[in-house]
């Protein structure tokens, strides 16, 4: 079984970011949880669940959902708030208001959160990361 941990990948300009392990999978058909933490609130951090179990055809079932929220300081409030958002549960989505300027971060998490090794380990033997 895979060992959650956090994972450090690149953005879209090469540097580092760290997504931290919130909560690892309970076992079997558990969900282990990954957050950045930049942004102004829990609300507006990008973040990533895996979960994988048994199905009934002798088989075994990886889900990864990642999710880029954009934010913004509500005029009114003065509180952070999380709008539309990048993305991608097996296929790929893009709000039509979602900022240009964070697609290509937002292409660059998805495509190298996937690629990671403990991401690959969890596709490869079919267990969550606990």
């Amino acid at each position: 079984m895979p060992q959650a941990a956090n994972i450090t990948v690149k953005n879209h300009a090469l540097a580092d970011k760290v997504f931290t392990l919130m909560t690892a999978a309970s076992g079997e058909g558990g969900v282990a949880r990954w957050a950045l933490k930049e942004g102004g609130s829990p609300a507006a951090y990008p973040t990533m669940t895996i979960s994988a179990k048994a199905t009934s055809n002798r088989s075994r079932k990886s889900q990864v959902k990642i999710r880029i929220p954009y934010s913004y300081t509500d005029a009114t409030t003065g509180l952070v708030k999380a709008g539309p958002a990048f993305e991608f549960n097996g296929d790929f989505s893009v709000a039509d208001e979602f900022p240009e300027a964070m697609r290509n971060d937002a292409v660059a998490y998805v495509a190298n959160l996937t690629a990671s090794l403990l991401v690959k380990e969890v596709y490869r033997d079919g267990y969550p990361a606990n």
